[in-house]
């Protein structure tokens, strides 16, 4: 078994020794602070009574115990000081590198947002650019009819696509109810040779002259008979030419006649040659 020379000898244990003296703060004759306060209080004990130490001495003792404290709290307050400066100093170079990335994102995400403005400010000037090429055009809509409350008249117009030709069978206005069946047919004997939007007046009667309930009644219309195929033109409420577009808070509205629509609630777009027969 191999022998520890250093514990044989005692050098292990007078380095340990000198070690924790080094440690400990002297204050006079090589003394740490707690073999001073030891000896201070023997002296303070063991003293004559009849010649007790001098105040001086006691000062200069007490003073000296005093000096030492206060080093080793400066030296710990100095210490803790150090510490937390560096804890400082590591936390503010975190805390640029967290400036650092957040302005990376921002500027990643302003460069988004200014794209998607741009894109939406294209989109909606391409829009606007469609939505006037509009004009002239005829549209159909999602609107086929008129909504009667059960009193007085209600009003609609109607676009037709060439004049009115009496001679060529027989032109009607025809109102259906919501079940599909003819409640009021309106000749169109004063409406002789016009054309595009004309105007209509309904007072809520069926052809026996009978009051109407309130709700929504569809309006179409047939005229100039073709003899060779057989087949009126026609039109519709929700129907015709449209004449101008309209803008709300960036929004296209359409003008056909007396109604004006969104854009969303045409189902289809056509020239003014095109026409609707049956």
């Amino acid at each position: 078994m191999a022998l520890d020379l250093a514990e044989v000898t005692g050098a292990k244990q007078a380095s340990e020794i000198k070690k924790t003296q080094e440690k400990s703060p002297k204050i006079a004759n090589g003394l740490d602070k707690d073999a001073f306060m030891k000896l201070f209080l023997e002296q303070l004990k063991n003293q004559d009574p009849t010649a007790p130490m001098e105040t001086e001495k006691i000062i200069t003792q007490t003073a000296q115990l005093t000096q030492v404290e206060m080093q080793e709290e400066n030296k710990k307050a100095m210490k803790e000081m150090v510490d937390s400066m560096k804890v400082m100093q590591e936390s503010n170079e975190e805390f640029k590198n967290f400036q650092s990335t957040l302005k990376e994102t921002m500027d990643k995400l302003g460069e988004g947002v200014d794209n998607s403005i741009e894109a939406a400010g294209q989109m909606a000037q391409s829009s606007a650019f469609q939505s006037v090429a509009m004009v002239g055009k005829i549209a159909e809509t999602d609107v086929s009819g008129v909504n009667y409350t059960g009193e007085g008249k209600v009003h609609f117009s109607l676009f037709f696509d060439r004049p009115i030709d009496t001679s060529k069978g027989k032109a009607v206005v025809q109102i259906f109810d919501e079940s599909k069946q003819l409640v009021r047919t309106i000749a169109l004997d004063d409406k002789n040779g016009q054309q595009g939007y004309l105007d209509f007046a309904w007072d809520g009667l069926n052809d026996r002259g009978e009051q109407m309930d309130s709700g929504s009644y569809s309006v179409e219309a047939e005229y100039n008979l073709d003899p060779k195929t057989n087949h009126y033109l026609t039109t519709r409420v929700g129907r015709g030419e449209i004449q101008s577009v309209l803008f709300d808070k960036g929004k296209p509205l359409i003008r056909m006649g007396e109604l004006i629509l969104p854009l969303s609630a045409a189902l289809e777009f056509y020239d003014k040659d095109k026409e609707l027969v049956r």
